[in-house]
C-alpha cells in the first residue's frame, strides 16, 4: 500500500471491501497504540492482549464509523477506554507481576550495542524514577500527560480521545507537569536530570 495513501481513504477502501486497507491501517497503529497500553497497563502480555482487542473492536465498528475525529484519534479512545477498564477491573482483583518491570522494558526498547554500559544504568534508573512519578498523577493527569508527552497527541485530540472539553485537558496538563515538576525537583537539584 501507498503510504501517501491517508487514513480516511484506507477506511473507504476497507468500506468497500478491501482487508489489506485494515492491514495497512492496523501496521500503521499497532506499535503506537501498544506503547501506549504498556505504559498504561505496565504488563507486556497484557497490553498486547489489549492491543489486539482495540484492533478487534476497530474492525467490527469500522464498516459504520464516520470521521468526525481523526481515524487515530479514534483508536486511543478506544486504547484509552479498554485502559480504564483494565485498571478498574485491576482494583477489584490482586495484582501479580510475573516479570520485572526491567524486563518489560528491554524487551520494547532497543539498545545500542556500542553505548557506555554505565550510562545505560543510569539512564535506567531515570526511567524508573521518572515511570514512578507518573504513576503518581491521578488517572486523569496521568491519561493526559501520556497521550500528550508520549503520543504526541494535540490537546484537541486528547479532548476528543478522553471526551473532555480542551480546557479541561489544558488543566490536567497543567496539574500533571507542576506535580511531576515537585516530584522530580530533587533530581534537578543534584543534577541528576
Amino acid at each position: 500500500m501507498d503510504k501517501l495513501i491517508d487514513d480516511e481513504m484506507l477506511v473507504t477502501q476497507f468500506k468497500s471491501g478491501s482487508q489489506k486497507a485494515f492491514d495497512e491501517l492496523m501496521k500503521r497503529y499497532e506499535r503506537k497504540i501498544f506503547g501506549y497500553l504498556l505504559r498504561s497497563v505496565r504488563n507486556y502480555e497484557d497490553a498486547e492482549e489489549l492491543t489486539l482487542e482495540v484492533f478487534f473492536k476497530a474492525y467490527r465498528a469500522l464498516a459504520s464509523w464516520e470521521p468526525k475525529a481523526k481515524f487515530s484519534t479514534w483508536l486511543y479512545t478506544i486504547a484509552s477506554n479498554l485502559a480504564i477498564d483494565y485498571h478498574r477491573s485491576k482494583a477489584r482483583k490482586p495484582v501479580y507481576m510475573l516479570e520485572d518491570e526491567d524486563v518489560i522494558e528491554a524487551r520494547v526498547v532497543a539498545t545500542d550495542i556500542s553505548s557506555n554500559p554505565e550510562k545505560q544504568l543510569e539512564e535506567k534508573e531515570l526511567g524508573r524514577i521518572i515511570r514512578e512519578a507518573v504513576d503518581e498523577l491521578s488517572a486523569k493527569q496521568k491519561s493526559v500527560f501520556m497521550l500528550t508527552r508520549y503520543e504526541g497527541l494535540q490537546i484537541k485530540e486528547v479532548a476528543e480521545t478522553l471526551g473532555m472539553a480542551e480546557g479541561t485537558v489544558k488543566i490536567h496538563l497543567h496539574r500533571a507537569m507542576k506535580k511531576l515538576q515537585t516530584l522530580l525537583r530533587p533530581l534537578w537539584e543534584n543534577n541528576e536530570i
